[in-house]
């Protein structure tokens, strides 16, 4: 039996599912803020970039108003994710334990545990955050000359829509992935950034050290 099984032996008496705080009301609101932003670029880009979706630009008061509000709301996005990067940029470094995760990445799409003892995030969760950084960054940068056209060449503007759709079709992809996980395949999850709070047992499953480390402090 592993640290993370032993872990969550230990929470079975428990007659009800008490809860454990998660995230605080800042992380939730940051969160929501970029999660927010994002639906409106992804819908608002789907607008631009596909003609058959030009409907979408209905949502935001038709296609004028929508082409002025989208790079602002792209700076809301950038925003936020610079903020999360100060909330978790910690708890986000690669450390003891994340190379093993990666390993076992087959077990944890199978069972949604890889039997490692985790921390506040995996492995996972660690590369998705630096994948949103890296693509907000990108999305921001190659979308300032296509919001400013004197900015660039031509040229330059060309290679900025191919990048700034590209980095979209991925944050898209990683985007579903993510609702998809947060949902459907590890239960229990959302309502760690709607209340803020998760049931001690899904904590001692899925994040063993780090309810180990703060259980304690919350009883």
């Amino acid at each position: 039996m592993t640290v993370a099984e032993r872990t969550v032996v230990t929470t079975h008496d428990a007659e009800e599912p008490a809860v454990i705080s998660r995230y605080n009301l800042f992380e939730r609101i940051v969160h929501w803020e970029v999660a927010i932003t994002f639906i409106a670029l992804m819908l608002s880009g789907m607008a631009l970039a596909y003609p058959r979706l030009a409907w979408l630009s209905g949502l935001f008061g038709g296609g004028q108003t929508m082409r002025a509000a989208h790079p602002w709301i792209g700076v809301a996005f950038t925003v936020g994710v610079l903020a999360m990067v100060v909330v978790w940029a910690r708890d986000m470094l690669f450390g003891r334990g994340d190379g093993m995760w990666v390993r076992r990445l087959g077990r944890y799409s199978r069972e949604g545990h890889a039997g490692v003892d985790v921390g506040r995030f995996n492995a996972g969760q660690k590369g998705y955050f630096w994948v949103v950084v890296a693509l907000a960054v990108i999305l921001f940068l190659t979308g300032l000359p296509l919001w400013y056209p004197s900015l660039t060449t031509a040229g330059w503007r060309q290679w900025a829509r191919l990048i700034h759709h590209t980095a979209y079709l991925v944050s898209v992809g990683g985007f579903i992935i993510h609702v998809y996980m947060s949902t459907v395949m590890l239960p229990g999850t959302m309502s760690a950034m709607t209340s803020g709070t998760v049931t001690r047992r899904w904590a001692a499953w899925h994040h063993p050290r780090w309810f180990r480390e703060h259980a304690d402090k919350q009883t």
